[in-house]
């Protein structure tokens, strides 16, 4: 590594280069097969391009890191993220080769925890030029690194967080340990791994640390496996996920309002929530924005009889409870539209009753608002191209007419796993699943919902609870706490999925949803503990 430092700049780019596309690799590609392994080397090859320790802390600039970086992000950010241009096109209207230009724009924000990364490293390294700290010992400066770097990736916000841990799902249902200390331990662990590499390559040493600590968690996995609630107990709820694959172009035209169009998306959801084919489902699930036409919860309140007539009629003559993602109107009032609506999910009750509304609160940036505070009101009237909503501010808990509890999620609000923690806690009960809605059309014919599909498992798996997953164009199906997958209604198919889920008789809180992310200090102020008992022994010795 000394020669790369010194006279060749080559591999200071293209190995993280590489090592982002091994990091994509590791998520589900379309038409590929997914590499587990992908993230944790991929990263042990940006990892090796940066200095780490005092005496290396001259041989490569800030900029020069930064750059190793933007490489890394080059090559994550054209394999994993490819479908965005598809996106700008579909959801945005910008044509090729401005919306590939903007696309590959795209790599300067896709990993901003590993800039934070560089800035500090540089600064604990400059110090410890100083004196003596954490970083004179291996073990202690790979770990510290580690904690960092997990740290970040947590805390800094991440658009689409595909995090280090997550190829682990491969693995399930030995992932046990997960329901203790969720998905940050195994970015821990995947960090702690790929320093390891980083290490090997740059001083040709082996530090046993990382190793320990992947084989310690590797074997409690093993131990206690995860598991998913049987049918033993009897209690069952029966749901009919109905995926309508309605396009782009016939859903904006019935969000506009005309009626032919209106008229077909309703008839099609209709038609498939009142399929006979012997299922008698307890709760019809529709996916996120399915109902064109817009609505106010608070007038369907104040007047039970108001319900739509299409609600009324499924709910009469399949005797089943209905749960709608649809627009609800707010009581801000202006010309622009901007935050009239929120994105929200309606449960109507086996009286025709709106029971209950969930109003979206994580809006997804450029998307569904922007991320510039008060000025946002002010662009709102010069950008036309995105749909301002108001953001919701409750976490109800639905309850069905047989007692069984579920919350929700809208779209990538699944993907973070302290807002649904956060959600889980706001209740005294806990819910016998969470009901996930999104729409994926925008993203065409891409990888985009085999990711989504895969991030959203590890609620499942820290909470304990399934997910049940209902798209507009696919992937709809039920993810299991064990890491198990019901079958399918894939992309760009239209029809019902019909699924009787076994409900746990009694339910208690996973150690994560409990404590979150703190529950990792534990661990680590243990290592450190480990690291200091160790060197004690030898000293004595």
């Amino acid at each position: 590594m000394k020669s790369i430092f010194k006279h060749n700049w080559i591999p200071l780019y293209l190995f993280p280069f590489l090592g982002g596309l091994l990091y994509a690799s590791a998520f589900p590609i379309k038409g590929m097969p997914s590499f587990a392994l992908g993230a944790i080397i991929g990263m042990g090859l940006l990892l090796s391009t940066l200095t780490f320790h005092s005496s290396e802390h001259d041989k490569r600039t800030l900029k020069g890191e930064i750059l190793s970086v933007l490489a890394f992000s080059l090559g994550y950010n054209l394999l994993g993220y490819y479908w965005i241009p598809e996106l700008l096109k579909v959801f945005g209207g910008l044509h090729a080769p401005f919306n590939y230009m903007v696309g590959w724009m795209f790599t300067l924000i896709i990993t901003p925890h590993l800039i934070f990364f560089v800035l500090l490293k540089r600064l604990i390294t400059k110090l410890s030029l100083k004196r003596a700290t954490i970083l004179a010992n291996d073990e202690k400066r790979l770990l510290s690194f580690a904690i960092l770097l997990t740290i970040l990736e947590y805390i800094i916000p991440q658009q689409f967080p595909a995090h280090m841990a997550h190829p682990w799902l491969w693995l399930a249902p030995y992932l046990g340990p997960v329901k203790f200390f969720g998905a940050p331990l195994y970015s821990f662990v995947s960090f702690a791994l790929a320093l390891f590499i980083a290490f090997f390559m740059q001083t040709k040493r082996v530090t046993k640390l990382p190793l320990i600590v992947f084989s310690v968690t590797l074997v409690l996995g093993f131990f206690f496996p995860l598991s998913k609630t049987s049918s033993d107990s009897g209690e069952s709820i029966k749901l009919r996920l109905v995926q309508g694959n309605i396009g782009n172009d016939l859903k904006i035209h019935s969000e506009q309002g005309l009626q032919l169009a209106l008229s077909e998306v309703v008839q099609i959801y209709s038609g498939l929530s009142k399929k006979e084919n012997g299922f008698e489902a307890d709760l019809t699930i529709w996916p996120e924005t399915s109902y064109p036409r817009l609505l106010r919860s608070k007038s369907l309140k104040e007047m039970p009889s108001s319900t739509p007539y299409e609600f009324k009629s499924i709910i009469h003559q399949t005797n089943s409870e209905l749960y709608v993602g649809g627009y609800d109107l707010s009581d801000r009032r202006n010309d622009f539209y901007f935050e009239t609506q929120y994105n929200a999910a309606f449960f109507f009750n086996s009286k025709m009753e709106l029971a209950d509304v969930y109003r979206k609160r994580i809006l997804i940036p450029f998307g569904e608002s922007l991320p510039f505070g008060p000025l946002n009101q002010t662009l709102a009237k010069m950008i036309q191209n995105i749909s301002f909503f108001a953001r919701g501010e409750r976490f109800p808990l639905f309850s069905t007419k047989n007692g069984h509890n579920f919350n929700t999620a809208i779209c990538y609000e699944i993907l973070f796993s302290n807002f649904i923690r956060s959600y889980f806690n706001a209740n005294e009960e806990l819910p016998d699943f969470i009901i996930n809605i999104t729409n994926d059309s925008w993203y065409g014919n891409t990888s985009e919902p085999l990711q989504h599909l895969f991030l959203s498992h590890w609620r499942a798996l820290e909470f304990d609870t399934p997910v049940v997953r209902v798209t507009n164009t696919g992937i709809t199906s039920v993810l299991h706490e064990d890491g198990s997958e019901s079958e399918r209604l894939e992309y760009h198919t239209k029809g019902t999925l019909d699924i009787t889920l076994p409900i746990r008789e009694t339910k208690e809180k996973t150690f994560f949803q409990i404590v979150g992310f703190y529950g990792m200090f534990m661990i680590w102020i243990g290592l450190f503990a480990f690291l200091v008992l160790i060197r004690k022994r030898k000293t004595s010795s």
